[in-house]
């Protein structure tokens, strides 16, 4: 019994006493978009599933692309204006409207909030309102461009309410 103890103590010590290198990681900083001021573009594609009463027209599902032109303020926050086409079980809709963004944790993998608002016109005539806001990842290639994923809330008014949640798959290109 002795032995054994003493054997172990031994061990506990001579392990105690040893040291590993350390992990070398290689020597690649994070990657971000260009945090300076400026122009910058955002390229979507948007679906969206229907939530309640799905039987009001426009109001089961819809997909569509939209392009954001905005202004770089810092590396936290982008406003900009956007339009695309947008078609819906039974119609096509034009969005026009405000985008705005705050990133934080800015990193290779950026998390974000976004809004937007604004209305959204049927091409067979008539218009709504809607709003939308929601969250996001965005992994960073390079200083110029960036591939994203969002979701959120959408809520369009025009006689009833509808709403949606929402899907986004896009990309952001920041010109040097």
């Amino acid at each position: 019994m002795k032995r054994l103890l003493v054997v172990v103590t031994f061990f506990l010590f001579a392990v105690s006493l040893l040291s590993a290198q350390e992990v070398v990681k290689p020597n690649k900083p994070y990657v971000s978009l260009s945090t300076k001021s400026g122009y910058i573009t955002i390229n979507e594609f948007t679906v969206g599933i229907g939530l309640g009463d799905v039987s009001v027209p426009y109001s089961k599902s819809f997909f569509g692309i939209n392009t954001i032109h905005g202004y770089q303020i810092n590396e936290s926050f982008v406003v900009g204006g956007g339009t695309g086409i947008s078609f819906y079980n039974g119609g096509t809709f034009i969005p026009l409207f405000a985008d705005v963004r705050y990133r934080f944790l800015i990193n290779t993998f950026t998390l974000f909030l976004y809004g937007d608002g604004g209305v959204l016109i049927n091409t067979s005539g008539g218009a709504k309102l809607f709003m939308n806001g929601g969250a996001g990842v965005r992994y960073t290639i390079n200083n110029n461009f960036g591939v994203h994923f969002g979701a959120g809330l959408m809520i369009q008014n025009e006689e009833a309410r509808d709403a949606f949640i929402n899907f986004k798959l896009g990309v952001t290109f920041k010109p040097k």
